[in-house]
């Protein structure tokens, strides 16, 4: 997993100490000569789950683990929101994340160990690993110094409060599209004005909800009335 994460800006601030990041094999702890970290569960032979036995040893193979939050991915935990990654980060030293496999672990290894669930959505996957990774990503790149423009984390879409507007890069004209005039110009104030109204009319139509509870700026009142007329050819 660490070639898929750590690259890019991740990667840099990883060298940087901006972050620690381990991924712990639980084959490393498997007893038998096939090192076999799952099995078929009890009351049927369907599907396989990971052992309690291996997943107690990984997390207590890992120092001062009592520290840490444990989050554990699956269908059966809060949807993960922008919102809710902030009780993941400092002043918590750390977090450990275990990846479901097939059908799921041992339903003990929740007695044992105090596993917040969260799932990303209402989806069925093989397994916990891009979930996990997804987690992982959106909590690092809240870190202080991961991103190298700190205004880029305020300006994502869903933070901001709004969804970004359009981009565009060369060449200007692409099968006979061509990027929008305004943001040729070098006119800094129509280009701002654009940018917000575009993300407010991509707001309205795609995601509602956040201007439900998203400030509004002074001037997007009358911008999203010229995007209802626009949208309705008034």
């Amino acid at each position: 997993m660490g070639e898929f994460f750590l690259k890019g800006i991740f990667k840099k601030a990883h060298d940087a100490g901006r972050f620690k990041i381990r991924f712990v094999q639980l084959r490393e702890f498997a007893t038998d000569r096939f090192s076999r970290v799952d099995d078929y569960p009890f009351g049927h032979r369907r599907g396989m789950i990971l052992k309690a036995d291996i997943i107690a040893e990984a997390i207590s193979s890992i120092e001062n683990y009592q520290d840490y939050r444990l989050l554990y991915t699956c269908p059966k935990g809060q949807v993960l929101t922008q919102s809710t990654l902030s009780a993941y980060l400092p002043p918590c030293p750390g977090i450990i994340l275990l990846c479901g496999y097939y059908e799921g672990v041992d339903e003990r290894i929740f007695t044992l160990f105090p596993f917040e669930r969260i799932s990303v959505g209402d989806v069925v996957l093989s397994s916990g690993e891009l979930p996990a990774l997804v987690v992982a990503e959106a909590i690092v790149r809240q870190l202080p110094g991961v991103l190298g423009n700190p205004e880029s984390f305020a300006d994502d879409s869903i933070i901001s409060g709004v969804l970004e507007s359009p981009q565009y890069t060369a060449p200007r004209e692409f099968r006979d599209l061509a990027v929008p005039e305004v943001l040729l110009s070098g006119h800094h104030g129509h280009i701002a004005t654009w940018k917000r109204k575009e993300s407010l009319r991509q707001t309205l139509f795609k995601k509602p909800h956040l201007l439900v509870h998203s400030p509004l700026r002074e001037g997007d009142s009358e911008l999203l009335v010229e995007i209802m007329k626009e949208e309705c050819h008034v």
